[in-house]
């Protein structure tokens, strides 16, 4: 199929080769801007092995677009848990740490130029393309196009339907734009630059952003109901995922709390279970009645500590209490996902280092949903605060609001991927 004028118009003013992206990655190595991994991705050289069966590829165009990306794909693996996945970003952007698994990858986008683009689809022979976020690359995707790989588009916050070029070329962005076969918009009036590309009807929804969230982790509802009768009408609160260097401030905050309420209960997961002794005896060496559970141990009526086993799962405590402070807070260590414990309805309290979730306690706060602390002491005030039924009503309200924002979008692009994939699947039998 010959190229539209603005596509010919982009080769001829961008004059972009794969030697100019060669020659241009080579300097960027050389002076150490650019890691040989991400440069090896960029080119398409050097690349994992593609996984046998189904790949789904997703794009997150910037840091707000990539953990509703990696959410989005795991709620699809829920109905098809064979399924792989790659999620490519910005060159500009690094991967989380620790997300990658056997099923996940993480690429940097290639670079548009067509025989990049074209030795990267070869290589991962995607399925299907949901990409989130604007920042659209022209020839990869026409060339997505011309593959007949299926694509969605999905609004992501702070990401204009823009295009990743440093010029303007007249008429270039409704071709790109018309590359999709699905759209999902923010709003209504988002959705004027895709119906200008002739994307009309049943193919463009305005739902609102693609945003990350919580799904509530699973529980066994008779354990719940054990551990409920268990602590009675004893108020508690939950520490989740705590390093060993934060207990000494939670031994400060219990004892600030237990001013306010001297029935009130503590219970703790921790990072690492095998410190499960040693944080035992520093709990108790504090003075305090503490002990640590197995799945069949009942709480003591006399305990004011429990770590809880991590077979449980910290999903059953954020259910149990009305508060939870966010662990790996207290330290360099980045934080927690604080969305399982908010779509449990606890109210978030966490310390001031969640570099690796920034935007999702960001979220939380703009909604008065959390509140960070700097020390035990602060956070014993905060949870003495919201014992009061109404204030950690409140707060966990506001947070469950935040959590489940975007959940409509998620399902509906999960089930449309679905769709796409199984019509694929038929299509290649």
């Amino acid at each position: 199929m010959a190229k539209p004028f603005p596509y010919l118009l982009y080769s001829a003013l961008s004059r972009k080769s794969e030697r100019h992206h060669v020659d241009q990655l080579d300097r960027l190595v050389a002076s150490g801007a650019v890691t040989q991994a991400a440069y090896d991705q960029r080119l398409v050289r050097n690349q994992p092995k593609r996984p046998k069966g189904e790949l789904l590829w997703l794009h997150a165009a910037t840091p707000y677009a990539l953990r509703p990306a990696m959410e989005l794909f795991h709620r699809i693996c829920e109905d098809r848990p064979d399924l792989s996945g790659l999620i490519t970003i910005a060159p500009d952007m690094t991967p989380p740490a620790g997300a990658e698994d056997e099923s996940l990858y993480f690429s940097r986008l290639p670079e548009d130029d067509s025989t990049t683009v074209r030795r990267f689809l070869a290589h991962w022979t995607p399925d299907s393309l949901v990409w989130v976020g604007g920042r659209f690359r022209p020839n990869l995707l026409r060339i997505t196009r011309d593959c007949n790989i299926p694509a969605i588009a999905i609004d992501a916050p702070n990401s204009a339907a823009s295009l990743d070029i440093p010029l303007s070329i007249p008429g270039l962005r409704k071709h790109v734009l018309g590359c999709f076969d699905h759209v999902f918009a923010a709003t209504t009036e988002a959705t004027l630059p895709w119906r200008r590309a002739g994307i009309v009807g049943a193919k463009i929804e305005a739902l609102g952003h693609l945003e990350e969230g919580g799904r509530a982790p699973g529980l066994d509802e008779e354990t719940l109901a054990r551990r409920m009768a268990e602590i009675g009408t004893r108020p508690s609160w939950f520490a989740s995922q705590l390093e060993r260097s934060e207990v000494g401030e939670i031994i400060r905050a219990h004892k600030r709390a237990l001013r306010r309420a001297h029935r009130l209960l503590l219970t703790v997961s921790l990072s690492n279970h095998a410190a499960t002794d040693s944080v035992l005896t520093q709990f108790q060496n504090a003075g305090m009645t503490a002990v640590a559970l197995d799945q069949s141990t009942p709480i003591p009526e006399s305990a004011q500590v429990v770590i809880v086993p991590q077979a449980d799962g910290n999903g059953l405590w954020h259910r149990i209490s009305p508060i939870s402070f966010m662990g790996r807070s207290f330290g360099p260590f980045g934080g927690i996902d604080p969305y399982p414990a908010t779509a449990m309805g606890s109210a978030i309290l966490h310390g001031q280092n969640v570099s690796d979730y920034t935007m999702a306690y960001a979220r939380l706060a703009a909604a008065k949903a959390a509140c960070a602390v700097h020390d035990g002491y602060a956070l014993g005030e905060e949870v003495g605060r919201l014992m009061s039924p109404d204030q950690a009503a409140l707060m966990a309200g506001a947070a469950w609001e935040v959590a489940s924002t975007g959940t409509e979008v998620t399902d509906r692009v999960a089930n449309l991927v679905q769709d796409f994939l199984d019509l694929r699947e038929r299509t290649e039998a």
